[in-house]
């Protein structure tokens, strides 16, 4: 006979990047571990200084990250989107947050419980290094972010923030090519590209009239995400 399946078990997240390159057996007893979680748009998730106690993944929604040791000017740093995972750091070192994660939009989350998660890595010490393999992808995302930000070239680095922040700078697959919204103002957006608010709007005209991005209230939509790596990458 069938087994019934166990309804809080969460089902349809997302597998990308560094946990679907990680081992099949943890894969599954992490998600076994996971329950849904839902916040509001606007609702702080975690803040810099609080314990990390779990883990999360984006499961539907926006995502938001602050870090507690940039300027005041950088009020924003990073956009989460499904399927990807954070809160790791503190769990496998057990230290306070050092990034405030807040709901961009309305979101669904996986919440792991650290407690849980240490007891099944004290079980399974081999699979450290797989947990270890989103701090390697936190790694390259910082590394790749600071190089995209010493581009000289205004349009470029502007065209490379972008891409980032829909989830796009380095997709592959069947989403790589595919439209994709970012929540946040036009302000944010020039403070995120390093840029005056006059040049960056010079720019997001220059791209809508390519027909590359799309202007709307508070959001933007990189609509042609091939075209506008084309641009990143001549900078």
């Amino acid at each position: 006979m069938a087994k019934t399946p166990d309804p809080t078990v969460p089902t349809g997240f997302p597998v990308r990047g560094w946990f679907a390159e990680s081992d099949p057996s943890f894969r599954r007893e992490m998600l076994a571990l996971a329950r849904p979680k839902s916040y509001a748009a606007g609702s702080v998730i975690y803040q810099a200084g609080d314990p990390g106690r779990d883990v999360f993944g984006v499961r539907s929604g926006v995502v938001t990250l602050t870090g507690k040791f940039t300027h005041p000017d950088a009020v924003l740093l990073h956009m989460l989107r499904p399927g990807e995972w954070f809160g790791t750091v503190p769990v496998l070192v057990e230290r306070s947050r050092r990034i405030t994660a807040i709901a961009r939009t309305d979101v669904e989350l996986l919440r792991v419980p650290g407690d849980q998660l240490r007891a099944l890595l004290r079980s399974h010490p081999e699979w450290v290094i797989e947990l270890g393999r989103d701090l390697a992808y936190y790694m390259d995302l910082g590394m790749q972010t600071a190089s995209d930000l010493l581009i000289r070239n205004a349009s470029a680095r502007c065209a490379a923030v972008l891409l980032r922040l829909a989830g796009r700078r380095w997709a592959s697959g069947p989403d790589a090519d595919l439209p994709s919204e970012i929540p946040a103002s036009q302000t944010e957006l020039a403070m995120l590209c390093n840029l005056s608010r006059n040049t960056f709007s010079r720019v997001a005209k220059e791209f809508t009239n390519r027909q590359l991005v799309t202007l709307s209230y508070r959001s933007l939509t990189v609509d042609d995400p091939a075209r506008l790596r084309e641009v990143a990458d001549a900078g």
